[in-house]
């Protein structure tokens, strides 16, 4: 009788065994044909890897932009080796300079004034997005041939800047003084807020829409600043102000 037992009782155990490995094998199978294996749903849910190619050494590309409400803004980039120099302007009453390093095609750089500028070389053009004073801009620029590229020059304190397209015509702002990020430690520049850094920084700068400049034939520029002609130089990417 004992025996008896002892074999009904390891016939239920081996019956429940059974039913619990077909559950699991089914939900095993379930699970795998409604997301798929491990391998494959990381694969589908991974962002695409970086677009980002090395830089020539060395290179300058511009682009024309509006912001979403209209707004028009140029940019100038110069890359030589690492280093890298951009001017962007809106050709009136805005500008802002970014110096410093690209790594690997990418750049991102913020300029005294809180300007940030951030993008990647792709093997054809500068592709990336520019703030200027809160306003966001999308662009993508292509290289350009000399002697088209970013120029500036200086007279007495005041400075005019120009990005210079292929074909001659040409964006530039000059600034006549006033609140210069030099002016400031930048400790002092992070205790204040957005609205006070427009205030009492950014918004203090007398800016205004800079006079012509004329590429000439032997690829030097010629302008003039508040009536007296000047020789503006050519921006590289290793040119710091």
């Amino acid at each position: 009788m004992k025996n008896y037992i002892r074999i009904l009782l390891l016939g239920v155990a081996a019956l429940l065994t059974l039913g619990t490995l077909s559950a699991c094998s089914s939900g095993t199978k379930e699970a795998t044909e409604t997301t798929g294996s491990p391998e494959t749903s990381e694969t589908s849910a991974a962002p695409a890897p970086g677009t980002a190619s090395p830089f020539p050494a060395s290179a300058k590309y511009i682009a024309d932009m509006k912001s979403a409400d209209g707004k028009p803004m140029v940019i100038g980039i110069a890359v030589d080796g690492d280093e890298v120099a951009a001017y962007a302007c809106n050709g009136v009453d805005d500008e802002a300079w970014f110096f410093g390093n690209q790594k690997d095609g990418k750049i991102g750089i913020t300029s005294r004034f809180k300007d940030t500028l951030t993008a990647e070389f792709n093997g054809k053009d500068v592709v990336g997005d520019l703030t200027m004073n809160g306003v966001a801009f999308k662009f993508s620029a292509p290289a350009v041939p000399a002697p088209a590229g970013m120029y500036t020059a200086d007279l007495d304190g005041v400075r005019a800047s120009w990005v210079v397209r292929p074909d001659g015509s040409a964006t530039g702002v000059q600034f006549n003084g006033g609140v210069s990020g030099r002016d400031f430690e930048q400790a002092e520049l992070q205790q204040l807020n957005e609205q006070q850094f427009r205030n009492a920084v950014r918004n203090k700068r007398q800016l205004q829409q800079a006079q012509q400049i004329t590429l000439l034939a032997n690829k030097s520029a010629r302008a003039t600043i508040n009536g007296t002609e000047v020789t503006p130089v050519l921006v590289n990417g290793n040119f710091r102000l």
